[in-house]
């Protein structure tokens, strides 16, 4: 029996252990359409997880308020260039990747990337304008 660490592998056999009565005919006529129909609901919450509520409304107002209050922004600035938001990776590979790649392969979207000379109000943060690192476009920090 397979040892599922990761909580995606453990709901991907979840639904499929639900789907196969479906795929194995076992089940008839409507029942048979509403368990297809089910794929739904993982692509509903993984729709919510990236474009409403999840990754949203904590990546980049929690990068601004780290930035804007001076908590530690150069470490949390690379640390956010060597980790991937959604999908695990080892950081110093994904800190070598190119932008293009982690926006495709790893869905680092631009909505989620904090930009200080974008999206802050204005202040420094205690870090000096000439002290600051920028994020940006996903996958290097600038030197001002």
């Amino acid at each position: 029996m397979p040892n599922y660490q990761d909580p995606s592998d453990q709901i991907s056999a979840i639904f499929m252990i639900g789907v196969a009565p479906a795929a194995n005919h076992y089940v008839r006529g409507g029942a048979y359409n509403a368990l297809y129909i089910s794929i739904l609901g993982p692509i509903f919450l993984t729709v919510l997880l990236m474009f409403v509520s999840g990754l949203t409304l904590q990546e980049r107002p929690g990068a601004k308020k780290r930035y804007e209050k001076g908590q530690h922004w150069e470490e949390y600035a690379r640390y956010l260039n060597r980790t991937s938001i959604l999908i695990p990776f080892p950081p110093q590979i994904y800190e070598k990747l190119p932008t293009i790649l982690k926006r495709t392969v790893f869905l680092e979207f631009p909505i989620y990337v904090f930009d200080p000379a974008k999206h802050s109000d204005g202040n420094e943060g205690g870090q000096g304008a000439e002290r600051s690192n920028n994020r940006q476009s996903g996958d290097q920090l600038v030197q001002n």
